[in-house]
């Protein structure tokens, strides 16, 4: 089910030549309480797409701009309270949502490249 100002199938998002590997790129489409948040993680070879919400507390995951990975590059760790998740799955592994996993957004790549949104 989409969410409010939650782009659709389509949209391009970004060049997958610019998110580093391993690296995340976040998007903010709309404003205010209505505004959709989300981020494309460059992991292994693969692409991933999750909704930006820690399923802890519903916050933001990244603590700056597009900081979403652990110090060592080998999780993405939710800034507010430490949380670390599998960059392929989501699945939370430590923190107080263990057991716990991030919302996936389905992105794929395209011909030219670019990373898009992807059908459900």
């Amino acid at each position: 089910m989409a969410r409010p100002n939650q782009p659709e199938a389509g949209t391009r998002l970004v060049a997958l030549a610019e998110i580093p590997e391993p690296g995340a790129k976040g998007f903010t489409f709309g404003a205010g309480k209505d505004r959709f948040e989300c981020f494309v993680v460059r992991w292994l070879g693969g692409v991933f797409g999750y909704v930006n919400e820690c399923p802890h507390a519903r916050t933001s995951l990244d603590w700056r701009p597009d900081a979403f990975f652990s110090r060592d590059m080998s999780a993405l760790m939710c800034g507010t309270h430490g949380a670390l998740f599998v960059p392929e799955s989501g699945a939370c592994f430590a923190g107080p949502c263990k057991g716990q996993s991030l919302v996936r957004f389905p992105v794929a790549l395209d011909a030219a490249g670019w990373v898009v949104v992807s059908e459900g």
